[in-house]
């Protein structure tokens, strides 16, 4: 994954219908059962080799509800298998479908130290300078 959707989100269906891989999930089928949409850690790239920058991030209208998470690869597993935030599922094969054996693609240049702790993907504005 590498993207979260905290609680501030107003459920307004924008980046459901920006992502360009489909790893976001409505409310409605949110696998952890909470009122908002959910990204699919095992599907998720952060728009790696496809745009500059995560797409439900830009859309969103909420500044700050999508937020940076650690990378979805193997060094990272114990992270996404022991916490309570994520419904790491089963392939249709039956194949669990962790970091260690299915690892996504992450933007690279984002410091570790500015992922895992809700830091936001997505900045408000500057205030422009009338003058």
């Amino acid at each position: 994954m590498s993207v979260i959707i905290d609680d501030t989100c107003i459920t307004c269906d924008a980046c459901l219908q920006n992502c360009p891989v489909n790893a976001i999930v409505d409310d409605m089928h949110n696998p952890t059962g909470e009122s908002r949409y959910y990204v699919q850690p095992e599907k998720c790239i952060e728009c790696v080799g496809i745009y500059d920058d995560p797409q439900c991030a830009a859309i969103c209208p909420s500044i700050g509800c999508i937020t940076w998470d650690m990378p979805y690869t193997s060094e990272y597993e114990t992270h996404y298998m022991q916490n309570d935030l994520y419904a790491i599922g089963k392939s249709k094969t039956g194949k669990l479908l962790s970091p260690s054996h299915r690892a996504k693609k992450y933007k690279e240049d984002i410091p570790l130290s500015d992922r895992g702790v809700g830091k936001e993907v997505q900045e408000e504005p500057e205030e422009l300078e009338v003058g």
